[in-house]
């Protein structure tokens, strides 16, 4: 009976020990679960935030390559453009042809400006003076300041015609080929002698830019001596010849290196941004592991 008894204790014991540890498991398991489920959101939260990071990166990168395209675009906009029909021709020699002999044998010129295009990339004032005071530096005219007191009269023009329209990746371009345009009229009869075209090409900044002007301006007295018969120096010939470098080619492997450059960075950008997210989502887990006093090993990711 005492055996029983005893076998019955035991068994009863176990019974309630088994309920206990039911009964503490059950009891255990919503406080699990929830930080389970905590440990859970917080690793979604990170990799939200690392795919945010990620597209991110991948839109800085990409608003950094067409930044860069942009600037390649601009920047061959801006070069110097010289259409195939303005490329500069043999320095002139004298015409062939008859030539007034008026021209050669004027004493007195009046110099004016009678037109000047609304794109024309120069102060025409201050092209005017540059002229003037190129002529009177030859010293082969007298100029002078009425019509009566002319032999000759000196209308310039200064043009900037539209000589092509392009375009691309949304962007039209139009090119403009602005020349010096000389009319030389005989004040007693108002009729038109003789007419000079002379190119302007201009390129650079500042001094580079002012050299560029200065030769575009004695190129046009340069041409107004081969119609009057005067002889040129071999560096007036020179000048003539002379137009700024095209950098089409230069601006290209400019561009296209940019473009690499950008690839290359973003792609560095998104790999460290991943680890950075890896990084920093492995210490919310285990800072918030750590904080619920769950162990290591039983955390997500853990």
């Amino acid at each position: 009976m005492k055996k029983l008894n005893l076998y019955l204790s035991v068994v009863v014991s176990a019974i309630i020990a088994a309920i206990l540890f039911v009964t503490a498991a059950v009891a255990q398991d919503p406080a699990t679960q929830a930080a389970q489920q905590a440990s859970q959101q917080a690793m979604q939260d990170a990799q939200r935030a690392n795919q945010q990071a990620m597209q991110d990166a991948q839109q800085a990168a990409q608003q950094a390559q067409q930044a860069a395209q942009q600037a390649a675009q601009d920047s061959s906009s801006g070069s110097v453009y010289i259409p195939p029909a303005l490329v500069p021709p043999p320095f002139p020699l004298q015409p062939t042809g008859p030539v007034p002999a008026s021209i050669a044998a004027a004493h007195n010129i009046l110099l004016t400006t009678v037109d000047v295009s609304p794109n024309f990339p120069l102060d025409p004032g201050q092209v005017y003076n540059n002229i003037y005071a190129d002529l009177q530096s030859w010293g082969h005219y007298q100029l002078v300041s009425t019509p009566q007191q002319a032999n000759l009269i000196f209308e310039l023009r200064e043009v900037a015609p539209r000589s092509e329209i392009y375009g691309g990746h949304g962007y039209v371009y139009s090119a403009h080929s602005p020349a010096f345009l000389l009319t030389i009229v005989d004040p007693k009869t108002q009729l038109a002698l003789w007419t000079i075209t002379s190119p302007v090409y201009l390129a650079g900044k500042k001094q580079v830019y002012a050299h560029w002007v200065s030769l575009a301006e004695s190129n046009l007295v340069s041409r107004i001596k081969v119609v009057a018969g005067q002889e040129l120096t071999s560096a007036e010939q020179a000048d003539l010849m002379t137009v700024p470098k095209n950098h089409f080619g230069r601006n290209a492997i400019i561009a296209s290196s940019a473009v690499l450059a950008v690839g290359v960075a973003g792609g560095f950008i998104l790999h460290h941004e991943y680890e950075n997210s890896l990084a920093n989502q492995k210490k919310q887990q285990d800072a918030f592991c750590e904080a619920n006093h769950i162990p290591l090993n039983m955390c997500a990711g853990g």
